[in-house]
């Protein structure tokens, strides 16, 4: 409906709501139920749009408190509706035909209940701290805007051309030369957008709102799935496009040599969002299907017998502690006894070190240390670490509770059932060894040790006072993203 208020002819309003419908952002929103808010934000702020047209355009006053109303509703479901905010200031800046005051003043309805929205936010505690991979635009502005240079050009290099979500497996030389390529090809992809830019005030709006409402999705890597709201603004300048090359409106160049760029520009997006967009929205689903089922299947080989509910799991080497905290989680669901606790003392994907120093104390030390880089190379194997790899999607995986806040040897953390000593760290300032002291010895029978291979849990046995073990690099688990 909102395009075909902004788009003539029907035909193009059509073409862009086709695009905007088979999307390939739209796909995990859809079908993984921890990201439904999503939908349910984009639908109330594209509503918001909507009235806020209607109030702006044709005069109809109910816009003008229907639009903050269900901008609110949009913020209540998920922090991606603050993307409307973008989209509103864009149709200020580019759409709203009145004077300079009354287009400042239609914002201050959406201003006001951002702000009533973003007081509670931050009063009820929400938000993202002491995490690595979330990053809090309120309480961390500075790392946030290095964040923010990072990840928009990836965010619209997937808008426009590549999957972003893929920058996570790419070792961290591949994903400074897919940051440059991405911003090259921004470049070109604006350069050849210019022309309708100057002419077509639509296309403004649509360009400007599409780049603002990127800007909260900064706030953590980069995924399709972010996407949804940005998709609005840029399927509608991608249709506009589209259909000037066609219809070689007076932009266009005449010469066919100078409209090469132009022709090439034009089947490669179609082909991308028109063949290959719906192939991959139609594979999203069994891709979440297919790690859904490696969860399961690890958590199927957790202890699950009536004396387990008094124990404490201990898991001493796990891919990443992303698949770990899953497991009692589901044999909760599923009816099964849990562990009283569980204790995952080693997560990543390199060899792991393990010896016994006393009959209360287990050392872990992981090669190349606890929470390498997103990215790192193996220690030892730096020239031939492959570009890509799905491992490294995990080792992001595991900072999503660690910053980057160096620890110090000697710092101890206490949990139930045991006490984690820093041994040693290394020179950036990530535990490189870890010794865990527990309250009983290690053989008593309220511990029940787990280690992670082959895709499940298996039974461990500690090594002996005074003995080492090494365990292997884990196995990435078949069809992990």
């Amino acid at each position: 409906m909102l395009y075909r208020r902004l788009l003539l002819p029907a035909w193009l309003a059509g073409l862009a709501a086709l695009l905007f419908a088979i999307d390939e952002a739209h796909g995990l929103p859809a079908v993984w139920l921890a990201n439904r808010n999503a939908c349910i934000g984009v639908f109330f702020g594209l509503l918001a749009l909507i009235a806020h047209d209607r109030w702006r355009r044709d005069g109809w006053r109910p816009g003008a408190f229907l639009a903050p109303f269900a901008l609110l509703v949009g913020l209540l479901a998920g922090e991606i509706a603050l993307a409307a905010g973008g989209y509103l200031f864009a149709y200020a800046l580019f759409l709203d035909t009145g004077t300079r005051r009354s287009r400042l003043a239609s914002l201050v309805p959406g201003g006001l209940v951002g702000m009533v929205w973003w007081i509670a936010y931050r009063a009820m505690g929400y938000g993202a701290s002491g995490s690595g991979v979330y990053i809090d635009p309120g309480s961390s502005p500075i790392e946030f805007t290095g964040a923010l240079v990072e990840r928009l050009p990836i965010l619209l290099f997937g808008q426009w051309v590549f999957p972003s979500g893929l920058y996570q497996m790419l070792s961290q030389q591949a994903g400074r030369i897919l940051w440059l390529v991405a911003a090259t090809a921004l470049a070109l992809i604006a350069g050849l957008l210019l022309p309708i830019l100057k002419r077509n005030r639509v296309a403004r709006f649509f360009a400007l709102g599409m780049i603002l409402s990127l800007i909260p999705a900064a706030a953590t890597f980069p995924d399709d799935r972010l996407l949804f709201f940005a998709g609005f603004g840029g399927m509608g300048l991608l249709a506009q496009f589209l259909a000037a090359v066609w219809d070689r409106d007076d932009w266009v160049p005449s010469s066919r040599l100078r409209r090469l760029p132009m022709m090439v520009a034009f089947w490669a997006f179609a082909a991308i969002h028109l063949v290959f967009a719906p192939l991959g929205l139609a594979t999203t689903a069994n891709r979440v299907r297919t790690f859904g089922t490696i969860i399961d299947r690890a958590a199927s080989s957790l202890p699950s017998d009536s004396g387990i509910d008094d124990q404490i799991a201990v898991i001493v080497n796990t891919p990443t502690v992303f698949i770990s905290f899953y497991g009692p989680l589901v044999q909760a669901l599923q009816g099964r006894p849990i562990p009283s606790r569980t204790l995952i003392l080693g997560s990543g994907i390199y060899p792991t070190t393990i010896s016994r120093p006393a009959r209360d104390v287990l050392a872990i030390r992981p090669l190349g240390g606890y929470l390498p880089l997103p990215g790192s190379p193996r220690p030892g194997r730096e020239a031939s670490q492959p570009a890509f790899h799905p491992a490294y999607f995990f080792q992001m995986l595991d900072h999503l509770y660690r910053d980057a806040t160096p620890m110090r040897t000697g710092d101890r953390i206490g949990y139930g059932g045991a006490t984690v000593e820093i041994a040693d760290v290394t020179e950036d300032g990530r535990p490189s060894e870890v010794r865990v002291h527990f309250n009983v010895d290690l053989e008593d029978s309220s511990l029940r040790w787990l280690q992670w291979k082959g895709g499940v849990y298996v039974p461990f046995a500690p090594p002996e006072v005074g003995d080492t073990v090494v365990l292997p690099a884990v196995t990435i688990p078949e069809g992990a993203p």
